[in-house]
C-alpha cells in the first residue's frame, strides 16, 4: 500500500502523478491552512540537521515550514499521507525541496509506516533502521476533505456518504451503513 512520487525512492515504479509545479507555495492555501504552525516548528525541531517525519502531510503547510527551517542546516523530511489529493497538492508546494533531495513524499497509512520507512532507508543505502529526530502527527480531517462534497465528510454540502481517507479503499461508509443512496446533509 505504498505509492511514491516520481524519482523519490530509487527505481521504484511511478504510481503517483508527477509533481504539480503550479500549486501554491505560501503557508496557507485554499486546500488547507495549518494551525499552530510556529509553535509546532519550534517544539518539533531539536536538531536542524536531523531527519524528521510528517505523518499527516495534508496540504503541505507544516512540511513546508519544517523544510524551510531545516534547509540551511542540511536536515531532511519524509512526509506521508494516505490521501492522493494531499500528495498531489503538497507535491507542488514542496517541489523544490523534493527535486533537491531534501524531501520525500510517500503515500502510506499509519499501519504501514514501519515497513514503508524500512524500505525507504534501505533504498537510500542504510542497512539498519535509522532513528528519526522527530515525528509530527496532525490528526483529523483537512479543510479540503470537509469542503469537497464528493469526499463524503461534509456536513455543509449534499454528497455521497463516503468518508474514505484513501479513495483506493474499496468499501465506502455508505456500503457499511447498508448501501443505498445515503447522502450527508
Amino acid at each position: 500500500q505504498l505509492s511514491i512520487m516520481r524519482g523519490l525512492i530509487g527505481n521504484s515504479p511511478i504510481t503517483t502523478p508527477l509533481i504539480n509545479m503550479h500549486a501554491s507555495s505560501s503557508r496557507g492555501s485554499a486546500y488547507h491552512v495549518p494551525v499552530l504552525l510556529q509553535p509546532t516548528i519550534d517544539n518539533l525541531l531539536t536538531d536542524r540537521s536531523g531527519t524528521y517525519l510528517d505523518c499527516t502531510l495534508g496540504g503541505g503547510g507544516h512540511s513546508e515550514a519544517i523544510l524551510d527551517a531545516l534547509t540551511p542546516f542540511g536536515g531532511s523530511l519524509i512526509s506521508t499521507d494516505r490521501d492522493k489529493d494531499a500528495i498531489e497538492e503538497a507535491g507542488g508546494r514542496l517541489a523544490s525541496h523534493v527535486l533537491a533531495g531534501r524531501s520525500t513524499l510517500l503515500r502510506a497509512n499509519f499501519a504501514s509506516l514501519p515497513s514503508v520507512l524500512r524500505a525507504h532507508f534501505q533504498q537510500r543505502g542504510s542497512k539498519s533502521a535509522r532513528l528519526l529526530d522527530g515525528i509530527l502527527l496532525d490528526l483529523g480531517v483537512s479543510s479540503h476533505q470537509l469542503d469537497e462534497p464528493t469526499r463524503g465528510f461534509s456536513y455543509r454540502f449534499d454528497g455521497p456518504l463516503d468518508m474514505r481517507m484513501d479513495q483506493r479503499t474499496p468499501l465506502s461508509e455508505a456500503a457499511i451503513a447498508g448501501g443505498g443512496e445515503l447522502t450527508a446533509a
